[in-house]
């Protein structure tokens, strides 16, 4: 029975591709080159964990076998890459007539190599974190500058482009396809005894609503649901989506495990504008305790919703008003300012003195307490006269301040 080399190792790449045409292709740490937005499903796998979900050890020498399905017809590709960067191509092959065809139905899970083959796979050093990147694609793809065969009588195509070679070559392969015609998937095991740690933790991000961008560091990642493997440690996750608010969190990776991250989006509310206006105008503006501005004040940003603005200008009355903000509409928002008044309030030691206040005659000295009060007067500096039969006139100006009492005490000689 032959026994075919399988190349074992990977080292971490941590990138992304941004292109300019509608083709978007992402470097994942685990999975090298990802369809952020794939319309299908390839699942590839080890013998000794079907699930995908953990990464088993092998000993060098040992027989390993390789599984795939896709969720639809499509030509697949495996690779192995050394973490020393030599690459092989595991399928297609020219062992048989199996890993000639590598054309794949829908939910059919074959292996490879196939039951009853003549040859087998066999671990080769160096020892280390091995991978098996899975390619599938609804057309078949030339793969000559990931791998190829260096003669006519090799079994499997090799190659020594290293691993980031890899990941740029197979990005180049993949960038004609459309969105919707290609996926990759890859199956990681230990050659060698598993370090006490693990290469990687999983995140499986999710959000309310889906389909949000994600963001691992910065680093476009790809779109809610999504499991994405990281080295352990503090990253921070971040999702986008039009008209919702921007979220992000900061999780810890833990080596081995999956660990949720969860987002609950708030819609972003599409804001209005308001401008105020007083007569008269230099009034300061608050809406909600904070100063907005001075009117006229311009057009003012609000999230929709209904506010109270209280207009304040120093000799005019405290103003409020209440006002509603309407998504994307402009608004509005007039007061007329009532000025404060002044009290005066005049006493004097002869009764029933006609008292005058800038030349009009505004009440009489009561008698016996001397006292006249005079009710909403203009701040300012007023004219005060106050006139009785034998006596001298008084005359003289007093200060009315808005929103206070002065009091001015009068005495009148006889003449």
């Amino acid at each position: 029975m032959h026994r075919m080399r399988l190349v074992a190792g990977l080292t971490l790449l941590l990138a992304a591709l941004s292109l300019a045409s509608a083709q978007r292709i992402v470097i994942n740490p685990q999975a090298i080159v990802v369809n952020p937005l794939p319309e299908f499903d390839v699942e590839v796998f080890v013998d000794r964990d079907p699930s995908g979900a953990r990464t088993p050890s092998y000993a060098i020498g040992e027989s390993i076998q390789i599984g795939v399905r896709v969720s639809e017809d499509a030509y697949v590709y495996l690779f192995s890459i050394s973490a020393g960067g030599e690459v092989v191509q595991i399928l297609p092959n020219r062992f048989d007539a199996a890993g000639r065809d590598n054309f794949v139905r829908a939910n059919r899970t074959v292996y490879f190599p196939p039951p009853g083959a003549r040859y087998e796979f066999a671990v080769d050093p160096p020892t280390g974190l091995a991978k098996v990147i899975a390619v599938a694609s609804k057309r078949e793809l030339d793969t000559r500058t990931l791998a190829r065969f260096q003669t006519e009588r090799d079994f499997q195509a090799t190659s020594q482009i290293g691993e980031e070679g890899f990941a740029r070559a197979l990005s180049i392969v993949v960038r004609p396809l459309p969105q919707d015609e290609w996926v990759t998937s890859t199956a990681l095991y230990y050659v060698g005894r598993a370090p006490a740690q693990a290469a990687y933790g999983t995140l499986d991000i999710s959000s309310t609503p889906r389909g949000s961008e994600v963001y691992v560091d910065g680093a476009f990642a790809g779109y809610t649901p999504l499991r994405w493997g990281e080295r352990p440690g503090q990253v921070t996750v971040e999702v986008q989506l039009e008209g919702y608010e921007t979220e992000r969190q900061r999780v810890q990776v833990r080596p081995n495990i999956t660990t949720p991250v969860r987002f609950d989006l708030r819609a972003v509310a599409r804001e209005g504008t308001v401008t105020f206006t007083t007569q008269p105008r230099g009034a300061d503006v608050y809406v909600g305790g904070r100063h907005v501005g001075r009117t006229p004040t311009g057009a003012v940003a609000f999230a929709p919703g209904e506010f109270t603005a209280t207009f304040e200008l120093p000799g005019y009355q405290t103003e409020t008003r209440r006002f509603t903000v309407r998504a994307g509409a402009a608004t509005t928002v007039s007061q007329n300012l009532r000025a404060q008044h002044g009290t005066l309030e005049v006493f004097g030691n002869v009764g029933n003195a006609r008292v005058f206040v800038n030349g009009s005659e505004v009440g009489r000295l009561a008698s016996g307490t001397g006292r006249l009060v005079i009710d909403d007067l203009t701040p300012g500096t007023i004219e005060l006269v106050v006139i009785a039969p034998g006596y001298r006139t008084f005359l003289g100006n007093v200060r009315v301040e808005a929103g206070r009492v002065t009091t001015e005490r009068v005495t009148q000689a006889r003449r």
